[in-house]
């Protein structure tokens, strides 16, 4: 098994592409983050981390809302971190450094509050890394993870080659150590290692051609890491075809996000 799992933005070819896209991914939702954080009892003041944080989009924005909480954000990546760092240097409270989710260079207990976006679906592990997690927050102190599923994601009228395409994505999501499936097992998982009050949340999310065309240009090229090389023909031509379907004024996006809560005892 792969224990890094299945996105090693170290080892993409167009890094430089890969990181715009990803900041550019990471503006979605984002108007209703504060609100989803209060809804998950984020505390008013205390010491937060979040994993997985990249270019420290939503970090920032914990740092901005919540004065008067330390925020540190960990990436695998270096390159990443840089430019997180670059970004952010004018607020005190917010920090970043680079980590291994499965070995924590932090106390036990030492966290009131921790938050994982889209890093569970790429592991490994997800139970050592919520062992490894929980070992780090402290009693009554809250974890928040948001993750997909990509059986939840749906395009009408789809083009014929979508569904082999999504297929292979996940065959080789799974091959590399992911779990493309992980959203509907959050809660199942919180609950085996004994988190208390589990807060479970399915957001929709629609759209149409427009959304559809920015899904496409910024997300599903990098799928195709995915895939074995003779396969990466399908995947253009699943591309392909979205892109025209864009174009269609019927054209219609679905996706059913997982958000998932609870806390140590």
């Amino acid at each position: 098994m792969n224990q890094k799992g299945s996105y090693q933005f170290e080892n993409l070819e167009s890094r430089h592409i890969e990181a715009t896209h990803l900041a550019d991914r990471a503006q979605l939702r984002l108007d209703g983050f504060t609100d989803l954080l209060n809804r998950h009892e984020f505390p008013s003041q205390g010491k937060i981390l979040e994993v997985g944080s990249a270019q420290g989009i939503r970090t920032r924005l914990m740092a901005e809302n919540f004065s008067q909480s330390e925020i540190i954000g960990i990436d695998r990546s270096p390159e990443l971190l840089e430019i997180a760092q670059a970004r952010n240097r004018d607020l005190k409270n917010l920090s970043f450094q680079q980590a291994d989710l499965y070995e924590l260079p932090f106390s036990d207990n030492s966290f009131d509050f921790i938050y994982a976006r889209l890093v569970f679906m790429h592991l490994a592990d997800p139970i050592k890394a919520l062992q490894s997690l929980k070992r780090v927050l402290r009693p009554k102190g809250r974890l928040l993870i948001e993750d997909a599923d990509r059986d939840c994601m749906f395009f009408e009228p789809a083009p014929a080659s979508f569904s082999g395409f999504w297929k292979k994505v996940q065959e080789g999501q799974r091959r590399l150590g992911g779990d493309p499936n992980v959203g509907r097992k959050l809660a199942p998982y919180l609950k085996q290692l004994n988190f208390q009050k589990v807060k479970i949340e399915t957001q929709p999310i629609v759209g149409g051609g427009e959304e559809i065309e920015f899904l496409v240009r910024t997300l599903l090229p990098s799928l195709n890491i995915y895939l074995e090389p003779q396969d990466r023909s399908i995947g253009q031509a699943a591309i392909n075809d979205l892109l025209k379907m864009s174009e269609d004024p019927r054209a219609s996006f679905y996706h059913f996000w997982f958000v998932v809560s609870g806390e140590k005892e």
